[in-house]
């Protein structure tokens, strides 16, 4: 084949890569739905150094596809959707999810953080160092106070 036909033909050889398998879509954070009246700021978190270890969290969580880590509640969701009624904080008018959730920042932690899953991102919302989002009395989660 000479030059100028195949530079015309568009054909390119068969490489030897072997077929990967379907895409695996994992968890991204959206900081851009974050609520600066209410919770935390960003620079608080950092000053507490609590920022460092929810970013270490992110890391760990945005390895794992949407449904296993809600399957193994490394985002938790709430089981009503709409808001908690019995928050500490004001329902935001920039978002309305139909079901909120909580990533804790270490397994058990009081601090969480509060936003929503919403195609493979999860759009935080709240930082909540004392867990004001949705309080709940700790014995009646079965659980022993430290």
């Amino acid at each position: 084949m000479g030059r100028k036909k195949r530079l015309n033909s568009f054909e390119r050889k068969q490489g030897s890569r072997k077929a990967v398998g379907p895409k695996r879509i994992s968890i991204h954070f959206s900081w851009e739905k974050l609520d600066i009246n209410q919770g935390q700021s960003i620079k608080d978190w950092e000053d507490l150094g609590l920022l460092s270890v929810f970013c270490e969290r992110m890391r760990q969580i945005g390895g794992y596809p949407s449904l296993q880590a809600l399957g193994e509640q490394l985002v938790k969701p709430y089981p009503n959707s709409g808001f908690p009624s019995n928050s500490n904080f004001n329902e935001p008018k920039h978002v309305s999810p139909a079901k909120w959730a909580v990533i804790h920042i270490t397994p058990g932690s009081k601090e969480v953080v509060a936003g929503y899953l919403e195609d493979h991102i999860f759009y935080i919302v709240f930082l909540d160092k004392e867990h004001d989002f949705w309080p709940t009395d700790i014995q009646s989660r079965g659980k022993v106070k430290r």
